[in-house]
């Protein structure tokens, strides 16, 4: 039976995982798993916040509590 995991769900509306990178789904920028820093959008993009988004960071927090409550 397959649940989906509303968290992850959100995530992959607004995030594109492709290997190393991780992508904006509006504006297309991607940015590599090995910079610590506040992803960066295109100029204009709908999906930019002013305190800063760190896509990486998020999928880990999600799998992490996924771990914590078995359910992989």
């Amino acid at each position: 039976m397959f649940v989906t995991y509303l968290p992850l769900q959100f995530w992959n509306k607004c995030w594109k995982l492709d290997g190393p990178w991780v992508g904006c789904r509006r504006c297309d920028c991607v940015q590599h798993f090995t910079n610590p820093g506040a992803f960066n959008h295109a100029l204009g993009c709908p999906a930019h916040r002013v305190d800063g988004q760190y896509p990486f960071r998020e999928l880990g927090m999600i799998v992490e509590q996924k771990i914590q409550e078995e359910l992989f």
